[in-house]
Parts: C-alpha cells; sequence; structure tokens
C-alpha cells in the first residue's frame, strides 16, 4: 500500500464520505465547545483527471520513491495519447499531453498521489486540511475572527500556486 496522507478519505479500504464527515464535523464541534472560530473553505479541483500534467504525476511517483521501471511504465501508460474520431468522412487526430485514463484503475491512485502533496502542505501550515478524491476542505481555527481571514488569504494563495502546478489548462 502507497503511503496515502491521513486525511484522504477516498479510494481506501475503511475510508469513505462519512469517514470523512466525521473526522470534520468532530473538529468543528471542538472548536465550538472551546469558544473557537471555525473558518471553513471547501473546494472542488475543476478537472483534475482531465487535467493533470505528466510533471505533477512524476513529482508524486519522486515523492512515494516508486521504482525508475515502474515510473517509466506509468510515463508510458498515460503520457501522450492519440485520440481518434472517425466520421463516414472525416477522420480527425489529436494527441493529448495531459490528464489521466478515464476509467483507469490506476488513475485514482495517481491522483491521490498527486493530491498527497496539497494535504502535506497545508498540514505544514498548521490547519486541519482533509481530502475526498478532487474535494477537500481547510479548516482554520482559532479565536481571533480577522486573524483566521488573514489566515485564509494565505493559505488560499498557497493552494492556486499548487493548483496551477498540478493541474494545467
Amino acid at each position: 500500500m502507497l503511503p496515502m496522507h491521513p486525511r484522504q478519505h477516498a479510494y481506501q479500504a475503511g475510508k469513505s464520505t462519512e469517514s470523512s464527515l466525521h473526522q470534520l464535523v468532530g473538529r468543528i464541534e471542538k472548536a465550538l465547545d472551546a469558544k473557537e472560530y471555525a473558518l471553513g473553505i471547501f473546494f472542488n479541483i475543476e478537472g483534475a483527471f482531465d487535467n493533470t500534467p505528466m510533471t505533477a504525476v512524476a513529482t508524486a511517483l519522486e515523492d512515494w520513491k516508486i521504482h525508475r521501471s515502474v515510473k517509466n511504465w506509468i510515463k508510458t501508460l498515460i503520457g501522450r495519447k492519440s485520440v481518434c474520431v472517425k466520421t463516414e468522412h472525416v477522420l480527425i487526430t489529436a494527441t493529448t499531453s495531459r490528464g489521466l485514463p478515464q476509467g483507469g484503475g490506476l488513475s485514482p491512485t495517481l491522483w491521490s498521489a498527486v493530491a498527497n502533496s496539497l494535504l502535506k502542505w497545508l498540514s505544514k501550515q498548521g490547519v486541519f486540511a482533509q481530502g475526498y478524491a478532487d474535494d477537500g476542505v481547510i479548516l482554520i481555527i482559532g479565536r481571533i475572527l480577522a486573524t483566521l481571514c488573514k489566515i485564509a488569504q494565505r493559505i488560499l494563495r498557497g493552494v492556486e500556486k499548487w493548483r496551477n502546478h498540478a493541474v494545467s489548462r
């Protein structure tokens, strides 16, 4: 089993939307009981599977210390692909340079590997964060709302920077 971030709740035995919600609600309740604010940022990474560049997958595989031969096989599998559409009179061929195969059994694991880097970064920022496939939540807890908002702005700039690297447009 690959070392998935403990707060990634998708594509793993024993984890689900229920475990994700239970963990999140528990954090919020604890903050409210302590008379603290809980500022939540919920997000969906649009086009995560369709737009993930090979460079983000390669970085994730490096982070997981995947053997070179397996990395090369994955790069070949999901690298540049030819897509053809044929009608009665027209054949259109295009080459893709990004994206994970639709319905591919390996695709969820590869996306989770890419998303792992965001969850790790967020954890280092001192905020609670969890993911479920291409969805996520960041929870910032504290007593001074203005400070939480400043932290949220800094965190969102970091998430945007990560997104621009991990999911190209």
